[in-house]
């Protein structure tokens, strides 16, 4: 009896110690491995202003400046005041202070222009982005713009000559507005905003082998272009570099087409082959070493065969203008085709020698200066009767044009900002794997942060301040858009993670869900017997 006591309680034990190696087995397991499991598989993700990042509203720019108006008559002054104020109420992206300024000391006294507009600026301190009307009696025209942020008007000129000159050159709200609304149908040649750009010129000698030409690219680059281009560096770095490409040839059928000159012809190439040449030649330009930007400046010089070579429109009118074969294709470049001189054109193209000559640096730095001003959005035209520029006498762009530049590209830079960020956070809302570190959290946090100060600057007046902050904006907004840690787990979604993780974990649980029912049962059926037993 006592010797199959002593069994049954062995027996007991042993279940005992079965039972609590399940139980730790199940702890390690549940308790301890699985949240361990759990935390290592966690994808790390920085916490991001989601719901403020989805309400930036580009819309929400606000445009700050001040237009000061002077005329030797107060009430006239006070007249014109009034009536830009009603003209320019509907203009919702700018908060435009027209200022009538009067008590002007020694007015009277100024002979000239310059000398009045001295004392005016004494009252009224003009910052980057205002700007200044003053009478003067003497002008011809009816308004004239100089190369600071000021024009000269006389006694004739009306507010409604002055609205229309502030909405369609000095502001250009038009542009302002399709900037903000996202509205790209307008085709600005201008080049989108970035923090760095290339400026590459290229020549191009198709036959080196019949023509030899001379002429010291990097020199006049740096003097017409690295001048102008400096005036720009506290937006945008530009580098300027100069190339030379031989056996580069135009992939385009030239038709030849009579005329009186010295050659007796002359070829002509149309508008619509213009797109197929830059395709030819872009290949040979190496301009997609960098990652920045490029813009490319071309000068083609065509042999004698084919020269002098032309634009045609497709209408079949020539499209030259002062000799000059030109065009500019937007947001990429422009080429400027550079005949050779006839006369030695003949004499090549009679005994076939190959010409040697020079290419006068004037000739076409002036025309890649008007291309790059256009290119960069730092040339303005005024196409308004009565309204005329005073001769700029430097290379650099006027002040009004620059703070013109300035607006803009903190408009661009901002607006550009505003939709990467929305489109980034939007897609890291909708892929829950997609790992956001550190690095990319804190720029996405920056460039939200930045883009409030910028708007505050623009409503406070002060444009540079604004610009630079946008653009710092806009500049850690495309580096968290373009963070290569973004794809590190895009291919591994959470369906992938369980299907490798289950076929693992599965052997293991089984055990584990087959000893609960044995702990259950030994606990629960030993609670029965105990109640059975006392109640016996």
């Amino acid at each position: 009896m006592e010797k199959g006591k002593g069994k049954r309680s062995a027996a007991d034990a042993n279940e005992k110690w079965q039972i609590y190696a399940s139980l730790a087995f199940i702890i390690v397991v549940i308790v301890i491995g699985v949240p361990m499991w759990w935390k290592t598989t966690e994808v790390y993700r920085v916490s991001l202003a989601y719901s403020a990042i989805r309400n930036l509203k580009a819309t929400s720019i606000r445009i700050s400046c001040r237009i000061g108006i002077y005329t030797s008559d107060p009430a006239r002054s006070s007249l014109l005041v009034q009536e830009l104020k009603s003209q320019f109420e509907n203009e919702g992206y700018f908060n435009i202070k027209f200022e009538q300024i009067t008590n002007v000391p020694e007015a009277d006294t100024a002979r000239t222009p310059v000398a009045l507009e001295t004392l005016i600026k004494k009252k009224f301190t003009l910052n980057p982005g205002d700007f200044l009307f003053f009478e003067w009696s003497k002008l011809k025209d009816d308004i004239l713009l100089t190369t600071e942020r000021s024009a000269l008007i006389n006694s004739e000129t009306s507010a409604a000559q002055i609205a229309v000159l502030l909405k369609g050159s000095l502001l250009q709200t038009s542009k302002i507005n399709s900037l903000i609304n996202g509205d790209e149908r307008l085709g600005y040649q201008s080049t989108p905003p970035h923090p760095k750009y290339d400026v590459l010129i290229s020549v191009i000698n198709p036959r080196p082998d019949l023509m030899d030409f001379h002429w010291d690219v990097k020199v006049s680059a740096e003097m017409y272009l690295g001048s102008y281009l400096n005036h720009l560096q506290n937006l945008s770095e530009y580098t300027l570099k100069t190339q030379w490409r031989f056996q580069v040839p135009f992939e385009f059928q030239p038709k030849q087409i009579r005329d009186t000159s010295l050659l007796g012809r002359h070829y002509a190439v149309t508008e619509d082959a213009l797109p197929h040449i830059i395709t030819s030649i872009e290949k040979n330009l190496g301009s997609g070493i960098t990652d920045n930007p490029c813009i490319n400046l071309v000068i083609y010089i065509p042999p004698c065969d084919i020269a002098p070579l032309h634009i045609y429109k497709n209408s079949g009118e020539k499209s030259s203008h002062n000799n000059i074969d030109a065009f500019i294709s937007e947001k990429w470049g422009s080429v400027v085709i550079h005949n050779p001189p006839a006369q030695l054109c003949k004499v090549a193209n009679e005994h076939g020698t190959k010409i040697h000559f020079d290419i006068k640096s004037r000739d076409v730095m002036q025309i890649f200066l008007a291309h790059l001003m256009i290119l960069t959005d730092t040339t303005v035209k005024v196409n308004m009767p009565g309204v005329k520029m005073t001769e700029i006498d430097e290379i650099a762009p006027k002040s009004w044009e620059y703070d013109i530049y300035v607006r803009n590209t903190c408009v661009k830079y901002l607006t550009t900002t505003i939709h990467t960020l929305q489109s980034l956070v939007q897609l890291l809302g909708d892929i829950s794997y997609i790992v956001i570190n550190d690095e990319v959290g804190k720029a996405i946090n920056d460039a939200y942060v930045k883009i409030g100060i910028a708007e505050e600057y623009l409503k406070e007046n002060n444009l540079h301040l604004a610009t630079e902050y946008a653009r710092m904006a806009f500049v850690a907004s495309e580096q968290a858009f373009f963070d290569a840690s973004l794809l590190a787990q895009l291919y591994f979604p959470d369906e992938q993670k369980y299907a490798i993780y289950i076929p693992l974990f599965l052997p293991i649980m089984v055990p584990v869900i087959s000893s609960l029912a044995m702990i259950k049962k030994y606990f629960f059926g030993k609670k029965d017997n105990d109640i059975k037993l006392k109640v016996n």
